[in-house]
């Protein structure tokens, strides 16, 4: 800031003062009281403070004083990642549970503002599960298709978390999920029939042939 004063002399010269400033003003601005500068020394956060106003005095060496009003507005930037948390999660479900059946509940914030703030939540489209928004700020993670342990017995499932600056901040959150067995395939032979032959007169509990069946259960 400056001002001038047509006076000569020492009654030409002005200092500079905050008046009228708010304690969090004081912490953040410092003002030279010489030459009229004033320098941000503490932190800038939109989120807890987007305005500050406070008003200056110029006074001259005899005393007469000039008021001016400041207003500092706090530009918006996208600073804060955002973040994911497991408010509840299952670490393992049959291979025979319903289609819909809930894996996890996430909560996820971005303490950002406007746009900034704004998330999108996704999980990969490959792996048989959907996550949606239930309410608020949290999502679910459900199965979507029919599972089975015979296949994959663990999934590995990435849930990213990016908001809506330029560039996008963006988080993850990894969860297992281990697949366990049910008794849902019966055992099978390798052959439909088998067709042996024994010789006669062969001594009592002598092996005369081998059958193997197989079972894809755990």
């Amino acid at each position: 800031i400056s001002a001038t004063d047509q006076d000569q002399g020492t009654n030409s010269e002005i200092t500079y003062s905050f008046i009228q400033i708010t304690e969090k003003a004081s912490e953040t601005f410092q003002l030279n009281s010489k030459t009229g500068e004033i320098s941000v020394v503490g932190n800038l956060d939109f989120e807890e403070c987007e305005l500050f106003e406070t008003e200056v005095k110029a006074e001259d060496g005899g005393g007469l004083t000039a008021i001016s009003k400041l207003i500092f507005q706090v530009i918006n930037v996208n600073d804060n990642m955002p973040e994911i948390s497991v408010s509840s999660l299952v670490n393992s479900v049959k291979e025979d549970s319903p289609v819909g059946t809930l894996i996890a509940l996430l909560k996820v914030e971005d303490r950002d503002s406007g746009e900034y703030g704004q998330v999108i939540c996704s999980a990969p489209s490959t792996l048989p599960f959907q996550l949606n928004r239930s309410f608020g700020n949290y999502y679910s993670l459900k199965t979507d298709r029919t599972l089975d342990r015979e296949q994959v017995s663990e999934y590995n499932i990435t849930i990213t978390v990016s908001d809506k600056g330029i560039p996008p901040l963006s988080a993850i959150q990894n969860i297992t999920l281990l697949i366990s067995d049910i008794n849902d395939n019966s055992p099978a032979f390798h052959q439909t029939s088998y067709t042996g032959y024994v010789k006669e007169n062969i001594p009592p509990r002598t092996s005369i042939f081998s059958v193997s069946a197989t079972d894809l259960d755990w």
